[in-house]
């Protein structure tokens, strides 16, 4: 059966102080104003010409009057919805919980029978993908490793096995020129019925990256603009790493990325008021003695978690980065140490939705059992920030005043309704009967999870029908594509 448990935190963090927030804010608009940013796009910069931009045909680059900015964020929806292809397992974006997908798109696995590494294919973002749709802790799908057996239209074949296999809402990060987000809208368009129902209930959204520092990539805000006047949803990701394309700090570090993000929210609104975004900032800090890429560190911690703040302040949804530490090993220490501090902390800050289950060493390796570590500390986190319970029933004075001085609570009907709604997790608290031998070691016990939801999980399946039309859209896409 496919459930969603988002986190619905109850304990509350933020890193920024009101001034603090309102110092960043205030510097991304200055920056966007005397800086600007830069467009690759002649259809970017004919938009932003349109609306009073100042725009420099041979650099490319676009300053924004802090007016302008302003207007054009305030039309992008704060609340919207992001469909399943199925009852129950839409989410809603309205502030009130955080959903956690998985992460993406590793290029090397390693292979789920021998152990070997090797390059990933489209069978194993078959494969996660209906993993993923077993476990609660994923609300939206991410393929996680990229198809590499299918070429230039790997995305959509990512696309398409992610519908095959989950009935969860796909996210596709590799769509990222024009010609292949046409493609995948028709695939969203084929999974809703039509184009209109897709627009009220969208079962595929897209992430864009920017370029850091201060840079759109051509192809990709292309793709952007694209996905917004079909009415699918699109966020912007900036990726600053502290030292080598940000500035060493992370005050720095935030204004920079929060300008590109901003930019790229502000064309689109531009392109299609109204148009459903999300803002994305996931920091990195270069290791100062190698130029080493280091994600498991405090910087990054902060920043992201400072990025939900923002986001929230210009009034959008945000997708927040957790989990995927630069650890190339599971079941380590340092994974574990490092999986905690991005998960708790940015739903704590309430991040709408958060990227990251199941990937190690940066986001490259995809290691089976790994997706099973990050949904047990996952489920820890959700059960942490529900926080304490004082209504009448949890503060349990009735049963407290029946057993008295001396006494003891197993008895009580209080006790067995409340003691089975505890979450008590597996890998760490194996249950075992009398005369059973030990459990195996814990990535033993995570492996065996994992094998088991692949061999018994069989999510919904597409109608034939539909499948059809997939099909073909794969075999237009190839044709015009590599001919």
């Amino acid at each position: 059966m496919t459930n969603i448990k988002p986190i619905r935190p109850k304990i509350n963090l933020e890193v920024l102080s009101a001034d603090e927030l309102e110092s960043i804010q205030s510097a991304t608009l200055e920056l966007l104003e005397t800086v600007g940013i830069r467009f690759p796009s002649e259809e970017a910069l004919r938009r932003f010409a349109e609306h009073g931009a100042q725009v420099d045909a041979d650099s490319q680059i676009v300053r924004l009057p802090s007016d302008l900015v302003k207007k054009a964020i305030s039309h992008a929806p704060r609340t919207y919805g992001l469909a399943g292809r199925v009852k129950g397992v839409d989410l809603l974006l309205d502030g009130s919980c955080s959903y956690f997908g998985t992460d993406g798109v590793g290029v090397e696995t390693l292979d789920f029978v021998t152990g070997a590494s090797r390059s990933s294919t489209k069978a194993d973002v078959a494969k996660m993908a209906r993993v993923a749709d077993a476990l609660s802790s994923i609300g939206f799908y991410w393929p996680m490793v990229s198809a590499q057996d299918y070429g230039h239209v790997a995305p959509l074949h990512e696309i398409e096995a992610s519908f095959n296999n989950t009935v969860k809402h796909v996210q596709t990060v590799t769509s990222v020129d024009k010609t292949l987000a046409n493609y995948a809208i028709r695939m969203a368009e084929v999974i809703s019925g039509d184009r209109e129902r897709m627009r009220a209930a969208p079962p595929l959204s897209a992430l864009i990256c920017t370029i850091t520092p201060l840079s759109q990539d051509k192809e990709a805000i292309e793709a952007a603009m694209a996905y917004a006047k079909a009415g699918i949803p699109v966020g912007f990701m900036a990726m600053p790493t502290l030292g080598s394309t940000a500035p060493a700090t992370t005050g720095g570090a935030l204004v920079l990325g929060n300008a590109e993000l901003v930019s790229a929210i502000v064309l689109m609104q531009l392109v299609a008021p109204g148009a459903p975004v999300f803002y994305s900032l996931c920091a990195s800090v270069m290791d100062p003695q190698t130029a080493g890429y280091i994600v498991g560190i405090p910087e990054k911690y902060l920043c992201n978690t400072a990025g939900v703040q923002l986001a929230h302040d210009w009034g959008v949804p945000v997708l927040a980065g957790s989990f995927a530490m630069d650890a190339p090993e599971p079941a380590t220490w340092q994974l574990g140490r490092d999986s905690v501090y991005t998960s708790l902390m940015v739903a704590m800050a309430g991040a709408d939705l958060a990227e990251g289950l199941g990937m190690i060493k940066s986001s490259t390796l995809l290691v089976p059992e790994q997706i099973i570590f990050d949904d047990e500390i996952y489920h820890t986190h959700r059960a942490l920030v529900d926080g304490v319970d004082t209504s009448f029933d949890g503060l349990a004075m009735d049963t407290i005043k029946n057993v008295g001085p001396g006494g003891h609570f197993l008895a009580q009907k209080h006790t067995r309704k409340h003691l089975r709604e505890i979450w008590i997790p597996e890998l760490s608290h194996p249950r075992m009967s009398l005369g059973e031998p030990p459990s195996p070691d814990i990535r033993q016990r995570a492996r065996d999870k994992f094998d088991t939801i692949l061999r018994e999980h069989k999510p919904e399946p597409l109608a034939e029908s539909v499948q059809r039309e997939l099909q073909a859209i794969l075999d237009a896409a190839k044709k015009e594509i590599t001919g």
